[in-house]
């Protein structure tokens, strides 16, 4: 008898705070579906993964007494787990010796497990590289900024010092230094003067990456949930907090709704061939001459606050990809407008 994907399981991975997950598994629960969601800091605690070919084949997930069959997921949401935590009686050497084994084992048992993945760990780890984003970029076609990339200070010097226009710092990581004992801290994209002259040498410490400041008309926030993709529209020149870069406010001013023209949907569709995603969350300028300019892709950006601003339905659209299991397949797009 054939099992159709919406009487297997779903698979969650994701830390125990996660207030993006929770409106999607109500609606999978909803809907009947067989949910597990579990973080990876449970393992080895009361996390255990199994693989076996003796006496048969087993591949198993297992968390207090609930029991995961890898061979029969519908799909897995890769969301936004945290680190093994093993025990503290080890010693360092035990603990780092672990952890590789861990990931070794644990990574070859998921990139194995054949269903619907959003996204795939992997997958990920390869698409969060920038540098690689924007050479795939330009190589679909898309306009992207001018960018510089190094640890050597003499190149800042030489690019701030040679340019009339305006320059911008930005992280590649998203910018959030955890200091001990305070809240994390972020870094925002922004706009480098000559006071970087004087302090060029911090480059060396790490590689930095600099960037043509873009002249806006407006900026795009896509998110990419499979075939089905919610173009917002953020008027990020309508406040001088958000001007450089959007973050800067927790309540952002929306522009109208704008579907995507079809050459730049074309182009993306391409660039996340290339990089393997099902899900993605990707940043657009528009400039004042209607050009959209191509920033970054994130694997796992958020989401659920355009839900809450515009009543998109994402943890719908989240299910229904789920539920309808792999593997999937790119096809023609749905834009959703607000």
């Amino acid at each position: 008898m054939t099992t159709s994907p919406s009487d297997r399981g779903i698979l969650i991975f994701t830390q125990d705070f996660d207030p993006t997950v929770d409106p999607v598994v109500r609606t999978l629960t909803a809907r009947g579906a067989d949910i597990v969601r579990v973080d990876l800091s449970y393992f080895p605690q009361t996390l255990t993964f199994t693989t076996s070919d003796f006496d048969g084949e087993r591949r198993r997930l297992l968390h207090r007494g609930r029991e995961v069959d890898l061979d029969r997921l519908s799909g897995v949401w890769y969301r936004r787990p945290t680190a093994f935590r093993f025990h503290e009686q080890m010693s360092e050497a035990e603990q780092q010796f672990a952890r590789n084994e861990a990931l070794h084992g644990i990574g070859g048992i998921l990139r194995s497990t054949d269903c619907l993945w959003v996204n795939r760990p992997d997958v990920d780890a390869v698409a969060e590289l920038k540098p690689y984003q924007l050479q795939l970029a330009k190589q679909v076609g898309m306009r992207v900024p001018r960018t510089l990339l190094t640890n050597d200070p003499d190149e800042v010097r030489a690019l701030v010092g040679a340019t009339d226009k305006p320059v911008v710092y930005k992280a590649l990581t998203g910018g959030v230094i955890h200091y001990p004992g305070a809240f994390p801290s972020g870094l925002y994209t922004t706009v480098v003067g000559e006071e970087v002259l004087a302090n060029a040498d911090r480059v060396q410490h790490t590689i930095c990456m600099f960037q043509e400041y873009i002249e806006k008309a407006y900026e795009v926030r896509l998110t990419v949930v499979g075939n089905t993709w919610f173009p917002v529209v953020i008027d990020s020149q309508a406040l001088p907090t958000t001007s450089v870069d959007w973050r800067g406010e927790n309540h952002l001013p929306y522009g109208p709704y704008k579907p995507l023209p079809d050459e730049v949907v074309a182009k993306t569709q391409r660039l996340l061939d290339h990089l393997g995603l099902v899900y993605a969350a990707i940043d657009f300028i528009v400039t004042p001459d209607g050009e959209y300019v191509f920033l970054e892709v994130n694997p796992g950006g958020q989401f659920m606050w355009l839900q809450h601003d515009l009543g998109l339905p994402m943890d719908e659209t989240i299910a229904d990809l789920l539920l309808a299991g792999g593997p999937f397949r790119r096809g023609e797009v749905t834009q959703v407008g607000y």
